[in-house]
């Protein structure tokens, strides 16, 4: 059998943990839900970095062509193209453009995983695809919670509980950690009023960075990122980049229904 664990922040990733294993990188609030819009909605490639400085040099010494993305505490840093608000990466900005990522914790995580042996990136728009890909693996799996300042973020939890819950239903052969089985019945007791579909919105509104999402004026992005299976995609990160695998029958884009 093989083990589902969770690890709650990307200050707790340790090369231990995460070596061999399937490893989903989670920051539902906001960098992976911008990354699976982005990429949703036509982008080529998304190539994170741990800085700005470090942005900027990549970008003069290698694919001048690409937009910068991404934020600094929340903000758009000076002389980027574009934030971390997943309702600013439309079609017709970025379609088969590459980004140069960076984020104060998303991609943090992400750039921790090297030993593991493979990595997707989740949010709760892309979580049923995600889940059904997962189902179907023979291997251990660890749920990368990004985490906020080196705390628990309620809404990453909240993710991995969805995919937990999810592998739960799905696959016998997987057993779960304590935290993997806590974060199953965070998310069933989140959504247990299934014609509720404010609960996740009004759960992400209380967390603290949803609280300063909305002090920022930016509720429209809570309630995006609060939308479940929105998108088909499985985005993998490979060799320094965020691609997304081709699946049959998805569509490639349904930024028309979401007005973004």
């Amino acid at each position: 059998m093989n083990l589902v664990d969770l690890i709650l922040t990307h200050q707790q990733i340790t090369e231990e943990a995460v070596r061999g294993k399937i490893c989903i990188v989670i920051d539902t609030l906001r960098a992976t839900s911008t990354m699976v819009t982005a990429l949703s909605h036509g982008c080529r490639e998304i190539i994170p970095v741990a800085s700005v400085q470090e942005a900027l040099e990549l970008k003069r010494r290698q694919h001048q062509n690409y937009l910068l993305g991404g934020e600094v505490e929340g903000r758009r840093p000076e002389s980027f193209d574009l934030g971390n608000s997943p309702l600013e990466y439309r079609s017709s900005i970025i379609k088969n453009k590459g980004i140069i990522f960076t984020t104060t914790n998303g991609t943090r995580t992400l750039l921790k995983l090297k030993p593991a042996r493979q990595i997707l990136i989740c949010a709760l728009l892309n979580a049923k695809t995600v889940g059904e890909w997962l189902a179907a693996q023979k291997n251990d799996l660890v749920l990368c919670c990004s985490g906020t300042r080196g705390n628990y973020s309620p809404e990453d939890f909240l993710t991995a509980g969805r995919l937990a819950a999810d592998l739960k239903a799905r696959n016998e052969d997987f057993f779960f950690s304590d935290l993997a089985v806590a974060a199953a019945c965070f998310y069933k007791n989140a959504v247990k009023h299934k014609n509720d579909k404010k609960a996740v919105v009004k759960l992400l509104e209380q967390s603290d960075n949803g609280r300063r999402l909305l002090e920022a004026g930016q509720k429209q992005d809570i309630d995006f990122c609060s939308r479940e299976d929105i998108f088909q995609l499985l985005p993998f990160y490979e060799k320094g980049s965020v691609k997304a695998a081709k699946i049959p029958g998805a569509p490639a884009s349904i930024s028309a229904s979401l007005h973004i």
